[in-house]
């Protein structure tokens, strides 16, 4: 009997700690779109999947393939996460996912930009939380990515650059 519970238990920690989505703040730049027209750009590393998957998704250039075309040059560098605590999700696993759960992990998006062999370099603080709740389960836009594309428009643009 003591096995079957834990049995039970340990399946519903998985099941509830698979429920998750992801939300940007503030909450302006979840429906940001790019006004100002694309610059084509021309990835220098293009091998660091995740950062150029962000960076498609920002809008904020159109990415190309051939460096004699392009406008600038972008180089990118590998995200740095900063996790917190997840002592939240005991609080979720008790209340059977009923309780939602926000984990402010903070992420660190780094690029420079090279126009006409001037460096500029970008270095944004993206704030995405990760939310940890059943009903999330049937949420269908889970892709960190895309979110992270939102919250890198927008902290390019209130930087003003």
């Amino acid at each position: 009997m003591r096995k079957t519970h834990l049995i039970i238990l340990g399946l519903m920690a998985i099941l509830c700690s698979s429920c998750y989505s992801y939300k940007v703040y503030p909450k302006e730049y979840r429906k940001l779109e790019n006004d100002n027209p694309k610059r084509s750009a021309y990835v220098m590393n293009d091998t660091l999947k995740k950062e150029l998957e962000i960076l498609t998704s920002s809008e904020l250039f159109e990415v190309i393939s051939d460096s004699t075309k392009a406008d600038l040059k972008v180089k990118l560098y590998p995200i740095k996460q900063n996790l917190v605590c997840g002592q939240p999700l005991t609080i979720s696993m008790l209340t059977v996912g009923q309780l939602p759960v926000f984990l402010p992990d903070r992420y660190f998006y780094q690029f420079d930009e090279i126009e006409n062999g001037k460096l500029t370099e970008h270095k944004l603080e993206l704030k995405i939380t990760q939310r940890v709740w059943f009903w999330d389960m049937f949420a269908f836009n889970k892709k960190f990515e895309e979110k992270a594309g939102k919250a890198v428009l927008g902290e390019y643009q209130a930087s003003g650059k």
